[in-house]
C-alpha cells in the first residue's frame, strides 16, 4: 500500500503514529476506507467543487480566508 495512503488512513482514522506502516497496510488492505482514502489523493471533494463553482458564478459567496 502507498505511503500517502496509510497517511491518509492514518489521519482520518486518528491512528497514533505508533502504530507502524505494515500494520496499518495489513488491516486495511482491500477495505472501503482504504479505497476512499485513495480516492482522496486524486479527485476534490464534491463540496469543495460546488464551492469553488459557486464563488466563480457569485463572488459574493466566497468564503472569507483570514
Amino acid at each position: 500500500m502507498d505511503k500517502k495512503i496509510i497517511d491518509v488512513i492514518r489521519q482520518n482514522e486518528g491512528i497514533p503514529e505508533s502504530v507502524s506502516d505494515e500494520a496499518i497496510a495489513r488491516e486495511y488492505k482491500g477495505t472501503y476506507t482504504a479505497a476512499r482514502a485513495a480516492i482522496s489523493l486524486d479527485h476534490t471533494p464534491l463540496d469543495q467543487v460546488m464551492a469553488d463553482t459557486m464563488a466563480k458564478v457569485l463572488p459574493f459567496m466566497r468564503k472569507n480566508k483570514k
